[in-house]
């Protein structure tokens, strides 16, 4: 005898050599169906999470994802508001002295922005590559680090000489001031792959200071680099001490912020019709199942099988479609996403010269097994209740 009968039973009901044809293509069917579904959400939820990892990586690696400042853009460095430093989200902090620029060349002139460097602080420009000329910017010399694609605007290259000017903070100013302009030697270039390599110059900060006519340990603010940027609320860094304000980096980002999040949403809207799909043919399959076997669920009930054990039966049949499609499709979009080419291959065949990064997150994936079979288990409920509630008598009326 076998033991459970109800597991027995709704094995059997699932497939045997005796089924007819029809059957077996509806429980292939189905299996296919959210297989499909499964994979579908898997390879879905991978692109995304691997298009932010390189947005992470590309964009917000290189700019502050909160900068801490004044409204003058001019704070003293002892002002900072040590209770930040209390919240765990926290990577790192730099103070940091930063201003608009005109840069002139002998062949070109462009718009820049300076950005400070510390001697021995390296990790800051760490994903810069300039290791080796950083030692340059030292507090002597009047030596500047350009993007690569600011250098081929100006048509310069390493050890030539450019012309840099104060913008004025005000239009008004702007015909009325008097340029501070200096001369600087181009020690090194930075290729970042990344938008500030269009524009940012990196300097030292006592020479910066002296060419801003700052006063001593007065900055721009403090640049503030996060664990997860995409989760942090702003609030929680906002003090009202010094009457200091807040710049995170969806203000910059604000339009590739807009599309992380829509394109959240739209993972969130397909996730849910891909469950209703798979609860709905569940509910069909198990219908078509149930009303065509309601006879024998009535002769297996006046043979002493209670009605929980019957119930279980059909929970067996109806879970075990979803734990094969669930196995299937997780197997097929592992070996999608594995071979990263396939799904590349097919994106090329609509956009040209588009390589996404695909990422797969195992809690994610897990995540999603687990939902579908919930899905899965809980849309078998009613139809074997409907089913289930008739008395043999009933059913077996007509015989």
């Amino acid at each position: 005898m076998y033991k459970p009968i109800y597991v027995f039973i709704g094995l059997r009901y699932l497939w045997n050599s005796r089924l007819t044809t029809f059957k077996k293509i509806i429980t292939v069917l189905s299996i296919i169906g959210i297989s499909i579904g499964i994979s579908s959400i898997i390879i879905t939820i991978s692109l995304i999470k691997g298009v932010q990892n390189e947005f992470k990586k590309n964009i917000l690696s290189f700019i502050p994802h909160l900068i801490i400042t004044n409204k003058n853009f001019y704070i003293n460095e002892s002002d900072f508001p040590k209770n930040i430093l209390k919240l765990k989200d926290i990577q790192k902090i730099s103070s940091f002295i930063s201003n608009k620029v005109l840069i002139q060349s002998k062949k070109n002139i462009t718009i820049g922005e300076i950005i400070t460097f510390k001697e021995k602080n390296y990790d800051t420009f760490e994903l810069y590559n300039i290791k080796d000329h950083l030692y340059t910017l030292n507090s002597k010399e009047n030596n500047v680090i350009l993007g690569k694609k600011l250098a081929e605007k100006l048509h310069v290259n390493i050890n030539d000489s450019i012309k840099l000017m104060i913008l004025p903070s005000s239009q008004k100013n702007f015909l009325k001031k008097k340029f501070n302009a200096q001369t600087f030697k181009i020690t090194g270039l930075f290729y970042t792959k990344n938008d500030i390599d269009n524009y940012q110059i990196l300097i030292n900060t006592k020479i910066a200071l002296n060419f801003l006519n700052y006063y001593k340990n007065y900055i721009t603010g403090w640049r503030v680099w996060l664990k997860d940027p995409f989760s942090f609320d702003i609030n929680t860094f906002k003090t009202k001490k010094n009457n200091l304000i807040f710049l995170d980096w969806k203000i910059k980002q604000g339009e590739l912020f807009k599309a992380i999040q829509i394109e959240k949403y739209i993972m969130l809207l397909f996730f849910i019709s891909i469950l209703l799909i798979v609860g709905i043919n569940i509910v069909i399959t198990l219908t078509v199942n149930m009303l065509e076997k309601q006879n024998i669920i009535a002769i297996l009930q006046t043979q002493g099988l209670c009605r929980k054990k019957i119930m279980l039966i059909f929970i067996t049949l109806g879970s075990s479609t979803a734990f094969i499609g669930n196995f299937l499709g997780t197997l097929i979009s592992l070996i999608l996403i594995f071979q990263g080419k396939i799904i590349n291959f097919l994106i090329n065949a609509f956009f040209n010269n588009i390589n996404i990064s695909i990422k797969i997150f195992p809690f994610h994936t897990f995540l999603v097994n687990i939902v579908c079979i919930l899905i899965s288990i809980l849309s078998t409920l009613y139809p074997i209740w409907n089913i289930t509630k008739s008395t043999p008598s009933k059913i077996l009326s007509h015989e």
